[in-house]
């Protein structure tokens, strides 16, 4: 435990003066603002301009996971080829779970900005209805850095921002009628379907409840996709051996 903590304060180190945190909060304070704005002159119902948001903000994060992941990708490589973080500290899931656990923490912080921002310049809805849409979206985050990170740190930061434009794609589809069927299969589909549920929840609860089975095989599925990514990725990351990036 100690390990981890001490490779989580070396991935703020070093990320602190880099463009890292500043898209962690720009990003969230330019997108709520937007939203907000236009959504006070849009004339769309109020529960439409929240689901709205809460689909976007899903649909966006595969995205700006891969910028991230990139950037970190960018930073290590430039850092010694990955030596930094494959020699000075002697455990090498301590490493990674220091730096998967920032970069969760990192997206926590986000979404909790932008979600508090937005509910403070559209104050439509009750602080309390966006706990559980935050909450699902922070889960449903993390199997996609799962598979950015060693998809990145593998071969190179430009695939890891092509699957993140490709995951935002993918998100997008996933919210119509094409998912019905395949969204709870597919990491990309976790969050923002997840939006639409709880937004469901509070509008027509009997109706959710009629819905209740599927939302639960998808929120099981999602568990175990990520307690099995997370076993594979330090599996991986146990045998990396810092491979160049390759542009």
């Amino acid at each position: 435990m100690f390990s981890i903590i001490r490779c989580f304060q070396a991935e703020w180190l070093k990320s602190r003066h880099t463009p890292l945190l500043l898209v962690h909060v720009l990003f969230p304070l330019i997108g709520a603002g937007v939203f907000a704005g236009y959504f006070h002159i849009s004339g769309w119902s109020e529960m439409t301009n929240v689901t709205t948001f809460l689909e976007v903000l899903a649909i966006i994060f595969p995205f700006v996971i891969g910028i991230v992941v990139g950037m970190i990708v960018e930073l290590e490589n430039g850092a010694g080829h990955f030596q930094l973080i494959l020699g000075t500290i002697r455990s090498r899931i301590a490493v990674y779970i220091g730096k998967l656990v920032y970069l969760i923490v990192l997206a926590t912080f986000a979404t909790i900005l932008c979600i508090f921002l937005f509910a403070v310049l559209y104050p439509v809805m009750p602080f309390s209805f966006y706990i559980k849409p935050l909450i699902m979206l922070i889960l449903s985050v993390i199997p996609l850095y799962l598979i950015s990170i060693p998809v990145g740190f593998s071969l190179g930061k430009s695939v890891s921002m092509g699957i993140g434009i490709v995951g935002s794609l993918l998100s997008a589809l996933l919210v119509t009628g094409l998912g019905d069927f395949i969204w709870k299969f597919l990491p990309w589909g976790w969050g923002v379907r997840f939006m639409d549920y709880c937004v469901l929840r509070y509008v027509n609860e009997g109706q959710f409840h009629s819905n209740l089975p599927e939302f639960q095989l998808g929120f099981i599925l999602m568990l175990v996709f990520t307690v099995v990514l997370f076993i594979i990725s330090l599996v991986w990351f146990q045998r990396w051996e810092g491979v160049k990036e390759n542009e």
